[in-house]
């Protein structure tokens, strides 16, 4: 159940069928040479909260997902490389509550923000196809695997065996990676357990053990 929340994390920043609106910031004029390291972070703000019995709406009403990733202290072989920033709004649709007994929910009814949802065999697959066609400065990451895992000291994710196609900082093959550890607090750690300590309305992706390679 564990690794299916975290795995879940990901999903809910970056579901299939995502509309993203993405503004990095200025990139280097002439690319530099692969591999491009960089040290990683986000904060993802989600509206309405994530909660054990969400939020009840009419069918076809939308809920909002705002992702804010950082790319810093990046390098190549040769030395320093600019960083950037990815910003993404994602628009998600209100769905049935498949948990709707343990989560007292009526099973006919429209939620958003379900915690619950992390535990299911879908969200895994939604994450499969999201992270395929997930922006990367100014180009899209193709082809990539996920699994949820440890990242340093913290639980987290790998988003690994993908290419940047386009954009400043493209890839050779399928050598792009993202490893994310979700930072260590009250939050993340209400998050995992399924939001029994109340809502959740944000995620951290921790920035000193959390890294990209592109």
């Amino acid at each position: 159940m564990r690794r299916k929340l975290i795995v879940g994390v990901l999903a809910v920043a970056l579901p299939a069928g995502m509309l993203g609106v993405f503004s990095p910031a200025a990139f280097a004029k002439k690319l530099p040479p692969n591999p491009v390291t960089c040290g990683f972070s986000a904060t993802v703000v989600i509206s309405p909260a994530l909660s054990v019995k969400g939020v009840a709406r009419p069918k076809g009403s939308l809920g909002t997902t705002s992702v804010s990733a950082t790319y810093s202290n990046c390098h190549t072989a040769k030395g320093p490389v600019a960083g950037f920033t990815q910003h993404i709004v994602i628009v998600s649709k209100a769905a049935k509550d498949k948990s709707w007994k343990t989560d007292g929910n009526s099973k006919k009814s429209f939620y958003l923000g379900l915690c619950s949802s992390f535990a299911s065999t879908k969200t895994t697959k939604s994450l499969a196809k999201a992270v395929k066609n997930l922006p990367v400065a100014g180009g899209i990451l193709k082809g990539s695997k996920a699994t949820s895992g440890t990242v340093g000291a913290d639980v987290g994710f790998l988003i690994y065996h993908g290419t940047v196609k386009g954009g400043a900082y493209p890839t050779a093959g399928h050598a792009a990676t993202i490893s994310a550890g979700l930072t260590n607090n009250a939050n993340n750690t209400n998050l995992v357990s399924g939001c029994t300590s109340g809502p959740v309305n944000s995620i951290q992706i921790d920035s000193s053990v959390s890294t990209a390679t592109l």
